[in-house]
């Protein structure tokens, strides 16, 4: 009997150790990309840009790079298109891989590049 419950338990431990728990603190909200003076000229899109910021975790727990970072992901994508001022219509998605011995987590910023006109 006592033999079944460790079995059970380390069945357990196992399945808690080996179901990626999402870590990242990354919010999901994004008030503004932009933090400098009003500009006086016209913003035009420029196109859509995606920005990424992702982490390997191998072996489920040890972290291979750099944490994920929404703000990485956000200037990532600003940094696509020259001449990019500010993203519009943002949409942050955060997704976790599991593979056999390893994790990804990735941060994935999707929106549309705005700058200013040329003349």
């Amino acid at each position: 009997m006592i033999k079944v419950i460790k079995i059970q338990a380390f069945v357990f431990m196992c399945f808690l150790i080996l179901s990626g728990c999402n870590i990242a603190n990354h919010g999901s909200f994004t008030s503004k990309t932009f933090d400098g003076a009003v500009q006086s000229e016209e913003l035009v899109e420029l196109g859509a840009v995606v920005g990424e910021s992702c982490q390997t975790q191998f072996l489920y727990l040890l972290p291979i790079d750099e944490g994920v970072s929404t703000l990485l992901a956000i200037e990532q994508a600003k940094q696509k298109i020259a001449g990019t001022v500010l993203l519009a219509d943002m949409i942050i998605d955060d997704t976790l891989a599991i593979e056999f011995g390893y994790s990804e987590q990735c941060i994935i910023v999707h929106a549309t590049a705005m700058g200013i006109a040329n003349r």
